[in-house]
């Protein structure tokens, strides 16, 4: 294996384990070679590990880490994880000197790859016990290729830093380091990446970090009750030289657990790996096998995760009643609606800060960032949003529709009417006029008779719902204010435009006309007489 240079105790407390390793499958994959194969990490399709050269097959390891360096390959995986193709070497990484192993954000499209800083002095291929530490360089595909190569800029020609372990937000980097005020031989780091940069690396600490060697760090999708964090190290009472070891991530590092068999053995177990939302994963060790370090792929049961949820209230910031039928969009583009309590309690729980932005009418929209979930803290989080009234602004109330020749109030339209009440009973001196409006087609006298009760027909939903009378008037205007004027030859998206509903409150500006989407109140003809749907079930309004 390709180590960077060259005791804490720690619990097994069952409620906290990854999965139970007593029902653990492992097998060496079927890529393996004769010499050292480490470092496996899933990038989209393949398997990406470390190993030497398969034109050297025939020399022994003891001789190749004299004079020859660790080259990328990579094989094709099935969804279970097998190996299913040959493997082949992944040429844009293979360079003069050690490269990997790997660590792949698909989110971001980028893989870290640690390799050996080059000598551009030599002008034969150096060896090994040259001093030449490691570094992580940061590529993207260009074409199917990888490409756009950048370094990691904590990278340092005077000491090493590798073993690259991005988590699966791209906005964390673990590796390990023997940069100088460390506890022990190599220590983890982290690096947290804001508005596109990277801060300076922290120590992950005395609890994780021993006097000796700590590498080959991983970090666990969240499916996991939460983040692992998951190292080798040779400087904690294990089975053998290099041992496998977890803890949550973040937290404060006091438990940490010692996988057991067969993840672990009396040999060096290593370089721990589990795709995203996988119940299989892959490990490194020296136990006897094919070569001298092989790939093992395991496989495991996931926990069943019972979701946790957060409350969130919205209230008017003035008078601190609660708003219902407020829409709540958050980080991840689900939004929610509040209860007439103005509550959501189906927010579930994340481990990462999160922006929730609150809109509905009358209110200005409102963010807030909703802080992570607490893992040790089994009450439901709670968090309120206060809202501040508009003041001369436009309000656009979306378009209430009727079924053809009708007045009733449909359910679309009754969603858009019950964010006016809300609005009107949280101030109650405000005072709303209604407006409806039709196309063009049908006489004058039908289509303010239409309107009028259309309007009205709002206004009565709204003073159904606990609004004095005194307080909405409805108007209907027919088609004496038509948006487009077409000579009765309007196209049938212009005649819905033509048929609208507006709101004006006073101390507001007037609600801006929207167009209709759905609905044709209208057949087109000069008329209407009682052969009409609306004259036979409400009576005619002709007469």
């Amino acid at each position: 294996m390709l180590l960077l240079w060259a005791s804490t105790a720690f619990t097994q407390n069952s409620d906290n384990r990854i999965f139970d390793s007593s029902k653990v499958k492992i097998s060496p994959i079927s890529t393996n070679s004769t010499h050292s194969d480490f470092g496996p990490a899933i990038v989209q399709d393949s398997l990406y590990f470390t190993t030497f050269n398969d034109k050297l097959v025939e020399k022994s390891d003891n001789k190749l880490r004299k004079k020859e360096y660790y080259d990328l390959y990579k094989a094709v995986v099935d969804k279970q994880g097998n190996t299913i193709s040959e493997r082949i070497p992944i040429n844009e990484f293979i360079t003069r000197y050690n490269d990997g192993p790997v660590s792949w954000c698909a989110k971001t499209g980028e893989l870290f790859v640690t390799q050996n800083y080059e000598d551009q002095s030599a002008n034969l291929k150096p060896f090994q016990n040259e001093i030449n530490h490691l570094r992580i360089m940061i590529a993207k595909q260009v074409n199917g290729r990888w490409d756009q190569v950048v370094g990691f800029p904590y990278n340092d020609p005077a000491y090493s830093v590798g073993h690259p372990a991005i988590t699966e937000s791209g906005d964390t980097l673990l590796f390990s380091s023997d940069k100088p005020g460390g506890f022990g031989e190599t220590d983890l780091y982290y690096s947290v990446r804001k508005n596109g940069k990277w801060e300076t690396p922290v120590n992950l600490g005395s609890q994780i970090n021993t006097t000796e060697k700590e590498e080959f760090s991983f970090i666990t999708d969240r499916n996991f009750y939460g983040r692992f964090l998951i190292f080798s190290s040779k400087g904690r009472s294990g089975d053998g030289g290099f041992d496998l070891y977890y803890t949550r991530f973040p937290s404060d590092y006091r438990e940490i657990v010692h996988f057991d068999e067969p993840l672990n053995s009396s040999s060096d177990d290593f370089a721990m790996t589990i795709p995203q939302d996988a119940s299989y994963g892959y490990l490194t060790s020296n136990r006897p096998g094919t070569g001298s370090d092989d790939i093992y792929k395991f496989s495991f049961i996931r926990k069943q995760i019972l979701k946790r949820f957060r409350e969130l209230y919205v209230f008017d910031k003035a008078s601190m009643h609660p708003i219902p039928g407020v829409t709540v969009a958050l980080c991840d583009k689900q939004t929610y609606v509040t209860d007439q309590a103005g509550k959501i309690t189906t927010i579930p729980c994340l481990e990462t800060t999160c922006q929730a932005t609150a809109s509905t009418m009358g209110y200005s929209d409102k963010t807030k960032v909703l802080a992570p979930c607490s893992a040790s803290n089994t009450q439901m989080p709670r968090d309120t949003i206060l809202m501040d009234i508009v003041v001369n602004k436009k309000i656009i109330l979306r378009n209430i529709y009727y079924d053809f020749d009708k007045w009733d109030i449909l359910p679309e339209a009754a969603a858009e009417l019950d964010q006016l009440v809300s609005l009107m009973k949280e101030n109650p001196a405000m005072k709303v006029e209604l407006s409806s409006h039709t196309d063009e087609r049908g006489t004058n006298q039908y289509n303010r008779k239409l309107s009028q009760l259309r309007a009205q027909s709002a206004v009565d939903y709204i003073v159904s719902k606990g609004i004095d009378n005194t307080r909405i008037a409805g108007k209907g205007y027919g088609k004496s204010q038509l948006i487009n004027k077409c000579n009765k030859k309007c196209t049938p998206p212009q005649h819905r435009e033509n048929r609208r509903t507006e709101i004006y409150i006073p101390g507001f500006i007037r609600g801006e006309p929207v167009k209709q989407d759905k609905g044709d109140y209208s057949n087109g003809k000069s008329d209407h007489t009682s052969k009409y749907n609306s004259s036979k079930e409400h009576g005619s309004i002709t007469k």
